[in-house]
């Protein structure tokens, strides 16, 4: 099976040190990339999440003393944008290819969405398998990969909850091929991952009706 048509070229634009440049040359090169590929998975990601879900692509920040760390493209139900909603992404970074599940920006169904997840903490640690390569990306400094989430402990289901309180940062977690691994990668390979974190966003995206 073909791969995503991600490759050295890609990644090497994060390596660019003028943060305007990296923005620009991600926003015309990569971008449009990462949508096609977007588009090719969305109706797959759809049946993962059970509804139908739009496609967005994450906003980059131009500023002058910061530059752009990672690509977004982001998948929601709702055609208006994916803030304060459960969302499945997929990002790409200087090293890595992740896909993610998140919740970025404020919304009232936070509060929903946090007792969700400690109502299905046990159910979710009991899934093994699925989450034995999740990441907790909150705070991530973009170099070296976070360790495992001890996703086996109900605890740690629990803990992930309280990051969608009100004022505290969102949620985003995930799975990360390496760069090298990204040019093999194919689109049901990525399909598969987001089946492994579908029962995720499902307690997310139920919680948030």
């Amino acid at each position: 099976m073909a791969g995503l048509g991600l490759g050295p070229t890609d990644f090497a634009l994060f390596e660019m040190d003028d943060p305007e440049l990296r923005a620009a040359a991600l926003e015309q090169t990569l971008q449009p990339k990462l949508l096609a590929i977007g588009e090719q998975c969305v109706s797959g990601l759809s049946r993962v999440a059970g509804k139908e879900l739009f496609a967005h692509p994450g906003k980059l920040p131009h500023r002058k003393d910061t530059a752009p760390e990672e690509l977004l493209v982001a998948f929601s139900d709702s055609p208006k944008g994916y803030r304060g909603l459960p969302f499945l992404g997929v990002v790409v970074t200087r090293d890595h290819l992740h896909a993610r599940v998140g919740v970025r920006g404020e919304s009232p169904r936070r509060i929903a969405m946090q007792q969700a997840l400690a109502h299905e903490a046990a159910n979710l640690a009991r899934k093994g398998k699925p989450f034995r390569k999740l990441r907790q990306f909150t705070d991530w400094n973009f170099e070296e990969l976070p360790e495992l989430a001890p996703a086996h402990s109900p605890a740690f289901w629990t803990e992930l909850g309280e990051e969608l309180a009100p004022g505290r940062p969102g949620l985003d977690v995930g799975i990360a091929f390496t760069r090298e691994e990204a040019r093999s990668v194919s689109l049901g390979d990525l399909l598969g991952v987001f089946r492994d974190l579908g029962p995720l966003y499902k307690v997310l995206a139920n919680a948030a009706e």
